[in-house]
């Protein structure tokens, strides 16, 4: 499948270009135990002088005994910096620019039924960044200021009880990274960085489905910036600039409710909440961030 594509968001505004995918079964299609994998690429131009290209793939082997993550993708992408911390003000909004290539390899075995142990590799080359002198990201105590390199191995434990990795409508997803980052494996920094993602899908009655996330993003070391904990996005906290609040860690709890309304299109309402936080500034010590909203989704 080809399409252009077209989109809107705080970070980009408009934005253009164009995406393809691919998606089939790794067996035969009457194989109900192996999900359906896909590879997906887009290249995207955007009204603020953004660009970014990626490629990423999910394959699901015969009844689903490994499962290969694959992601690799150059982005040159002027955004607003704010500081550090759960408190930063709107009015210390500052425009900085960075280019970089990264890519993040990711091989799961099912130890037991739904349990899978997989090995990973991070990498990131961070080799341009442009800022105000003397501006707030110029005096900002913060790591990653100049061109560095981040890469390192890491381990990985899921449960997946799933019944669909695209359009799921019941089951379990308890997902847990753990990278380590070190200067003698080629990384400019010495840090560490951990997260856990739970997700629990219900059917609610016909076909209304209710989705909760809860999520954790921790790091400890010398966390350069790309790698700190960032609030907002399409991914998380959807209505916040994604690094609207950046720091060492961040928590969030997010509902989703999806409506059928006709043929394969839902009505959707979701609500979060959640901040950052560090060893100095405890979560429960701040105001949480909270968004909502709605929309349609197309299975």
């Amino acid at each position: 499948m080809i399409l252009p594509a077209v989109f809107r968001t705080p970070e980009t505004g408009w934005g253009y270009g164009g995406s393809a995918s691919v998606t089939f079964k790794s067996t035969n299609r009457k194989d109900s135990l192996t999900r359906t994998s896909s590879i997906n690429t887009a290249v995207i131009f955007t009204e603020r002088g953004q660009n970014f290209q990626f490629i990423d793939a999910n394959i699901f082997f015969p009844k689903e005994k490994f499962i290969l993550y694959f992601d690799a993708g150059h982005s040159f992408f002027p955004e607003y910096f704010w500081g550090i911390g759960p408190n930063t003000k709107d009015i210390q909004q500052e425009r900085y620019e960075s280019e970089q290539f990264g890519a993040t390899l990711h091989l799961k075995k099912e130890l037991f039924e739904k349990v899978f142990l997989g090995i990973m590799y991070d990498y990131q080359n961070v080799f341009k960044i442009n800022y105000i002198d003397g501006g707030v990201f110029d005096t900002t105590v913060v790591t990653g200021r100049k061109p560095y390199q981040s890469s390192g191995p890491g381990l990985s434990l899921s449960y997946d009880t799933r019944n669909s990795a695209f359009w799921p409508t019941k089951g379990i997803l308890i997902n847990s990274l753990l990278f380590r980052y070190n200067p003698g494996i080629g990384s400019t920094y010495d840090f560490t960085r951990w997260s856990v993602d739970v997700r629990y899908f219900k059917k609610i009655f016909l076909n209304h489905i209710l989705a909760l996330q809860l999520y954790n993003y921790s790091t400890f070391g010398q966390t350069p910036m790309k790698n700190l904990a960032r609030f907002g996005g399409a991914d998380n906290m959807r209505g916040f600039y994604q690094g609207r609040f950046r720091d060492n860690n961040m928590s969030t709890l997010i509902a989703e409710y999806r409506a059928p309304i006709y043929w394969r299109i839902s009505l959707v309402a979701f609500g979060g909440i959640g901040n950052v936080y560090s060893e100095k500034n405890l979560l429960f010590k701040n105001d949480l961030h909270y968004s909502f909203g709605g929309g349609l989704r197309l299975m």
